[in-house]
């Protein structure tokens, strides 16, 4: 698509022009990056690694190991999903942990 709107842009006549116009333009650009990369040493920088990326990088991806699978409890499934919700257990679980001097609010 950007083809032919280039093609009908520049016209028939002129599209090798241009295509050797942007041909020569990367070279150069891949060429001043290339040269640009060796003078200011980031390559070797990159190879040597001094904040330790690749150990980081290869602790991330290493596979972790499967944890063994844990029966649970019947209070245990009780304290995950109560059968009243979760709010509800948590409302009546702050309320009963109150001090016995404070008056429990009731609606």
């Amino acid at each position: 698509m950007i083809a032919l709107v280039v093609l009908l842009a520049v016209g028939p006549k002129r599209m090798p022009q241009l295509m050797k116009a942007v041909g020569k333009g990367m070279r150069d650009l891949r060429k001043a990056s290339t040269d640009l990369r060796k003078q200011s040493g980031l390559d070797d920088l990159m190879r040597e690694d001094p904040l330790g990326v690749r150990e980081l990088e290869r602790e991330i991806r290493r596979p972790v190991a499967p944890q063994r699978s844990q029966k649970l409890t019947h209070e245990m499934r009780e304290s995950e999903a109560p059968a009243e919700g979760v709010d509800l257990a948590l409302a009546r679980r702050r309320l009963e942990e109150k001090a016995p001097d404070e008056e429990p609010v009731t609606s």
